[in-house]
């Protein structure tokens, strides 16, 4: 079997894509300078640049619960163990046949 990758791909469009929800943010003067200061360096305006950054940040953590990314060799393996049986670990079952102290006497 072999991996299968996703292809994001951004579909460009002549028409700008409609913005019709809202995000305030509270912030202290100089948390605001800072991103002011950042966007003007960045050539952008400071709601591009806020927005531009917080979705950078988002795809970033949930990349890390979503996507999952191994080399192509390791792949192999990995598919195999996922594969095989499980394994109860020694003294697990009898463990879980002995009566316990709530259990009904």
């Amino acid at each position: 079997m072999t991996p299968v990758t996703t292809i994001r791909q951004s579909v460009a469009s002549s028409r700008p894509i409609r913005k019709d929800t809202r995000l305030g943010l509270r912030l202290n003067a100089s948390q605001r300078a800072l991103l002011a200061e950042a966007a003007a360096v960045s050539d952008a305006s400071l709601s591009e640049f806020v927005l531009r950054s917080a979705t950078q940040a988002a795809r970033e953590v949930l990349a890390d619960r979503t996507d999952f990314v191994l080399p192509a060799g390791r792949w192999s393996t990995f598919v195999a163990a996922l594969d095989r049986p499980p394994r109860a670990p020694a003294g697990l079952v009898e463990l879980l046949a002995t009566q316990g102290v709530l259990d009904d006497a």
